[in-house]
């Protein structure tokens, strides 16, 4: 009996060879973390848990908008696969699909995003490539072959060893970054799962395991909960605090394993919820209008996933609707903004679905993580425009505006 099915249970006709690869995969990267003394890989294992969805934040690239501004932030974020391959590093990618309108312009039609794990359709094409094929089709509508996908008939990518599948998958659906994107625009033009590596099962199992210990500040000769800052700095990673997804992960289990205002210090046994996976909670549309009315209903259409286990959204007009996306306002008045991909995506909040104990249980003595404290001369300050992460977006800002790097006075060549 596997632990894990399949993510959001999206996936209930993929064969065993594919969850039981799926399980090995999930249980090898908890295993490569040190033992916590609070977080299991079995939800099974507590016998009182209850699931909850507290581990959360907010979709949309937090970099960009401390670096730059809301104004940047959402260009840079909107603009395509460059946006999405730089930026879009909070287990949220989004598309905006864009189509002519009467007179010819492009304009966004839809707001499409995933939240799927690529390992899972990683694991799918490797050992069960009709299911994989299929799921695509039921999705795009097109109905891909594997020669169409890998340049391989199925015989031949059965023949393949799993490691050299693996490398043509990611070759071809996945690539390496912005200036190495995929060879084939699959995953590209319909956002079937999330492409940057950070987005990925890896660090998902790193950040929650890496915020379940009970980490503690002594002063004046006591202990007491450290600051989510300090357990960055604590391990020099000041990046990392400079997110949304792994604070919040962070955060979300480091409230179990050192419950706030437990008195003596208390933890709660933590685990990932079956299924394992990334979800979305929803798309608030109250506050949304176009022409002076609410959105409509049916523009929400959420999918791969069940109750509230949803990893796909599309919003906005069909295409034989004469609507665009880009008519949509939030609020009401003549001021009213109107929306973008990267305005949808901060009003999305994702994360895991974990299993929480009821009981809470005292830490003991050699379990705590004593960690310096943190004063106020060497807090985090997120967005220096002299931090290196800024520099490259600062870097990723210039070739949003200048895309040929045309310098003026040099005949279009770049100085030095």
């Amino acid at each position: 009996m596997h632990i894990f099915q399949s993510p959001g249970l999206a996936d209930p006709n993929v064969n065993d060879a594919a969850l039981t690869s799926w399980n090995a995969q999930i249980r090898s990267l908890v295993d490569g973390h040190r033992v916590s003394p609070f977080l299991v890989l079995d939800p099974r294992d507590i016998k009182d848990g209850d699931i909850a969805n507290s581990v959360k934040w907010p979709g949309n690239p937090r970099e960009p908008l401390d670096c730059l501004g809301e104004d940047l932030a959402t260009k840079l974020s909107d603009w395509g696969w460059p946006g999405r391959a730089e930026l879009h590093n909070e287990y949220l990618e989004y598309t905006l699909v864009m189509r002519p309108d009467a007179n010819g312009k492009l304009r966004p039609k839809r707001f499409v995003a995933t939240t799927e794990l690529m390992e899972w359709w990683l694991t799918m094409a490797v050992f069960d490539l009709e299911y994989f094929l299929l799921t695509i089709k039921n999705i795009t509508g097109h109905a891909y072959t594997a020669a169409d996908l890998f340049l391989l008939q199925p015989d031949q990518w059965a023949a393949l060893p799993v490691q050299a599948r693996a490398e043509v998958f990611h070759r071809r659906l996945v690539g390496l970054g912005r200036t190495q994107p995929p060879e084939h625009p699959l995953n590209i033009e319909h956002v079937l799962f999330m492409s940057e590596n950070i987005n990925g099962l890896n660090d998902l199992i790193f950040v929650v395991h890496f915020g379940s210990f009970p980490y503690a500040v002594t002063e004046n000769s006591s202990r007491r909960r450290a600051r989510i800052e300090e357990i960055f700095l604590s391990v020099n990673r000041p990046d990392l605090f400079c997110r949304n997804a792994d604070p919040g992960a962070a955060q979300g289990a480091y409230d179990q394993a050192f419950i706030p205002g437990s008195t003596p210090p208390q933890g709660k046994a933590l685990a990932f919820a079956d299924p394992l996976g990334m979800y979305m909670r929803g798309l608030t549309t109250t506050d949304l209008r176009i022409a002076g009315a609410p959105v409509p209903n049916d523009w929400v259409r959420f999918s791969r996933g069940v109750d509230t286990m949803h990893m796909r959204l599309e919003f906005g007009p069909d295409d034989d609707d004469p609507r665009f996306l880009d008519e949509v306002v939030a609020g009401t008045g003549d001021a009213a903004p109107p929306i973008s991909g990267y305005f949808l995506a901060r009003e999305i909040e994702v994360g895991p679905r974990v299993v929480i104990g009821r009981t809470p249980r005292a830490i003991t003595a050699a379990e705590f993580e004593d960690i310096p404290a943190v004063t106020a001369q060497d807090a985090i300050t997120c967005g220096l425009p002299g931090n290196a992460r800024c520099r490259m977006i600062s870097d990723f800002a210039d070739l949003f505006e200048n895309p040929l790097g045309i310098v003026p006075g040099t005949r279009g060549q770049r100085d030095g």
